[in-house]
């Protein structure tokens, strides 16, 4: 049976498990820095024998363009896996609470990734720019007088019910 491992391959269980959830190559997985961390996280939340019918379900599963269903039995437990990667917090599954697993995993999250975006507040200015005050910019300059003045368009005077035209 698959054991979680950290093999620091792109290529062990934990990986291939997680591109066939999230839709994500393994490459783009790895550039989050985050692999180690949530499969330590899957390995103490997760009894070794469900989290290897999941990744023998996985395995077993014919290649699919889109998405893969799990089985009834690991489905929670892959929805788990597919929400920490996605938001960076693990859900809670059984007798364990949910959790954030950091400030990073946040930032990480694919949630951002899927619409070529950054997580509120970790980027340009970086995390926790919001606190500080932004500079007050200085009075802007008064608008330049036109050169010649605009001629007014339309009827002039009053127009509306009653009046004569």
């Amino acid at each position: 049976m698959p054991e979680i491992t950290r093999t620091g391959e792109t290529g062990d269980a934990f990986t291939a498990l997680s591109v066939r959830l999230t839709g994500f190559d393994a490459d783009e997985l790895a550039a989050t820095g985050m692999t180690d961390a949530y499969r330590d996280v899957v390995q103490a939340h997760t009894k070794p024998d469900h989290y290897a019918r999941l990744v023998t379900a996985t395995h077993e599963a014919p290649p699919a363009a889109t998405g893969f269903d799990p089985p009834e039995d690991v489905a929670e437990l892959a929805e788990a896996v597919t929400r920490l990667w996605y938001t960076g917090a693990w859900p809670g599954l059984g007798e364990t609470e949910p959790f954030l697993v950091s400030a990073r995993a946040y930032a990480e999250g694919l949630v951002w990734r899927t619409f070529g975006g950054r997580a509120p507040g970790t980027s340009p200015q970086g995390f926790g720019s919001w606190a500080t005050r932004p500079a007050v910019p200085a009075e802007p300059a008064a608008p330049a007088a036109p050169a010649t003045p605009p001629r007014p368009v339309g009827p002039v005077g009053p127009v509306g019910p009653g009046t004569p035209r």
